[in-house]
């Protein structure tokens, strides 16, 4: 993890995942540049300049939805955790996003994108017990 874009509706939900991104990646040894943003706009125009490697996009409903699709477009190898009230969860696999999270998002469910991250692979389903073990053991 070296640049990693947020972009929500909220400043609660800006806290909530740089304070997640924080705890993760320091307990790691880990110290990527993190930049927030509210506004698809100013990330995009940003992002054309200085492309993240990792980006958390959790943005209502199409908003979300749009905003995965132009970012896979302009870059498909940048890493994404998308978050929604959505249930887009076949557009997330189309789109070959890292992990998908349904809100309401929990430390717990979001620390298994940061884990996908990391790993660099998606668990499979039959193993996510598995893999929720590994990464509890290993933080």
């Amino acid at each position: 993890m070296y640049h990693i874009a947020v972009l929500t509706k909220s400043e609660t939900q800006e806290i909530f995942y740089t304070e997640q991104l924080s705890r993760f990646c320091s307990e790691r040894g880990l110290f990527p540049k993190v930049d927030c943003y509210r506004g698809q706009e100013v990330f995009f125009e940003v992002s054309r300049k200085n492309a993240p490697t990792n980006a958390v996009i959790a943005l209502p409903g199409v908003d979300g939805l749009n905003a995965v699709e132009h970012l896979r477009a302009l870059f498909p190898k940048t890493r994404i955790i998308w978050c929604s009230e959505l249930d887009f969860s076949l557009h997330a696999f189309r789109l070959r996003v890292d992990y998908f999270l349904l809100e309401p998002i929990t430390e717990e469910a979001f620390r298994q994108g940061l884990c996908a991250w990391v790993e660099k692979k998606q668990p499979s389903a039959s193993s996510r017990a598995d893999y929720n073990q590994h990464c509890k053991e290993n933080h």
